[in-house]
């Protein structure tokens, strides 16, 4: 699995070196996961990390730190955002191995205009992004359903999403994430579903 790799320079843990990190412009980060015996405590260039993180898989871009803690590929796992400057003031870094799966959320987008709205009908995207599991090199940029087929009515759940080869869905409800409801004071003729199972 190829990766971008940044150094990583070691920091003194708790909130004195995170306050350093931030004045030298460094991005404070923690990295925990399998294989690593104990949470490492270091800092990122913050440019450098905003670059990757603006690439297509934005938030699921795998990485490699390289320091004092070994080459650690590595994927964005909690972020701290300061909600007044809505900037990234502190990131949590996972762990991970090839041949292990992990859960990403990814951006779902749709494609085409659909024959309900031709009639007058409104798409509605309930979910923007759904939780899957796969490993780290079939990480999909975004996940596009197309929606030309859908009529008044349609719903597409969740586990109806025709996912890449490797990625699973992860969800506790399937929820809809894509509806075609009627348009105000239209008539609901000839409404169904691409897929009306429920």
């Amino acid at each position: 699995m190829e990766t971008y790799s940044l150094g990583i320079n070691r920091r003194e843990p708790g909130k004195k070196g995170v306050k350093a990190c931030r004045k030298e412009g460094l991005l404070p980060v923690v990295v925990y996961g399998p294989g690593i015996k104990e949470t490492f405590s270091g800092s990122l260039e913050r440019k450098e990390v905003i670059k990757l993180l603006s690439t297509p898989k934005g938030r699921n871009m795998v990485f490699t730190v390289d320091g004092e803690c070994g080459k650690i590929n590595v994927i964005p796992y909690v972020f701290d955002i300061d909600p007044v400057k809505d900037m990234i003031r502190h990131i949590d870094l996972l762990a991970i191995r090839e041949e292990d799966e992990v859960e990403v959320n990814v951006p779902v987008m749709t494609t085409g205009r659909s024959k309900g709205e031709v009639l007058g009908g409104k798409l509605l995207q309930v979910l923007k992004e759904v939780k899957v599991s796969c490993r780290p090199d079939a990480i999909p940029e975004k996940i596009v359903v197309d929606v030309t087929s859908f009529v008044i009515g349609s719903r597409l759940k969740i586990s109806q999403i025709a996912y890449p080869e490797g990625v699973t869905p992860v969800y506790k409800q399937d929820a809809p994430v894509i509806v075609l409801n009627k348009g105000r004071g239209q008539v609901t003729a000839g409404a169904g579903h691409a897929d009306d199972e429920d």
